[in-house]
């Protein structure tokens, strides 16, 4: 240690701060010197950032405000941002609620014999390929079984799956979904059907048309009624071009649906109509008629 204090690099280190603090001495009246220059230049960016830590250090410290007041007002605050969001979250919904009671009203109007209730798609399968989804409207509701599902732009599907709460709506892609049909230009009738290719391209099918049909592309398609599955004159879509069939020879009509099943967020449930479940109604009476004659009762 004693060798640091004798070492030339020291004694030079000791002559040059006395020289610098003679300077200081020497120039402290003249501050438009050289040297004062240098020490201001130096010494006014850190008088600067003390100001400044300084002014903000009183902000947080001025207002008189102890640390249990501040996570007071911290808590009040999130709680008002939480009472917002929610405000948001029910705007929301009354606005989309509004829209479904627009259309609810224009279909009841157009069809006073359809019971029709709003619901909310609430679960989709992005890999199944006929855009089969799920509705928050059940029994509770008033849905049944085999119920038509429609938008105010046309037909979508039906409730293949009932629960209390919610119901699966099987859409007009799937193969299982047969629709009666009329076109409204020639008044012809077909069925609506689809399968795996065509449901892929979002097209559906008209077949059982005649070999001569006026069906041409441009028309609008819609229910026929008949069977008692769906209202009549919904629109299901429009005729894009009209082939031969490849199992027999009658042709088919290539229908562009109306409503994308894909992507719609809302729709009516009609849970009842004139002539719904004729030919369930039919079939059970085939059936009764059948059977052998009771040999007693009541």
């Amino acid at each position: 240690m004693k060798d640091v204090f004798r070492s030339t690099g020291f004694k030079l280190l000791v002559a040059l701060i006395f020289v610098m603090f003679c300077l200081m001495l020497a120039t402290s009246n003249t501050p438009n010197s050289l040297t004062a220059n240098l020490f201001g230049s130096v010494a006014t960016p850190m008088q600067r950032i003390s100001t400044i830590v300084t002014n903000n250090a009183a902000a947080v410290t001025g207002s008189g405000k102890t640390k249990e007041q501040l996570e007071a007002e911290n808590e009040q605050l999130r709680a008002e941002v939480d009472a917002l969001r929610k405000k948001l979250v029910n705007y929301y919904t009354y606005q989309q609620e509004n829209s479904q009671l627009r259309k609810f009203l224009e279909l009841k109007n157009e069809n006073p014999d359809f019971k029709p209730i709003t619901a909310a798609v609430v679960g989709r399968d992005p890999n199944n390929l006929f855009g089969e989804f799920t509705i928050d409207q059940g029994t509770r509701s008033g849905v049944s079984l085999n119920d038509p599902v429609v938008t105010d732009a046309g037909v979508v599907g039906w409730v293949s799956a009932v629960s209390n709460s919610y119901s699966r709506v099987t859409t007009f892609l799937s193969p299982s979904t047969q629709i009666s049909a009329m076109d409204k230009v020639t008044r012809e009738t077909g069925v609506i059907g689809c399968d795996i290719k065509s449901a892929d391209a979002n097209i559906l099918k008209l077949r059982y048309l005649s070999s001569d049909t006026k069906v041409a592309a441009g028309d609008i398609v819609v229910t026929s009624g008949i069977g008692g599955v769906y209202p009549r004159n919904l629109v299901i879509g429009t005729v894009k071009s009209v082939k031969r069939s490849d199992v027999d020879v009658s042709l088919y009509a290539e229908v562009e649906p109306a409503v994308n099943v894909k992507e719609v967020r809302d729709v009516l449930v009609i849970t009842s109509f004139a002539g719904q479940g004729e030919a369930m109604k039919a079939a059970n009476s085939s059936a009764s008629s059948s059977l052998p004659a009771s040999s007693g009762g009541k």
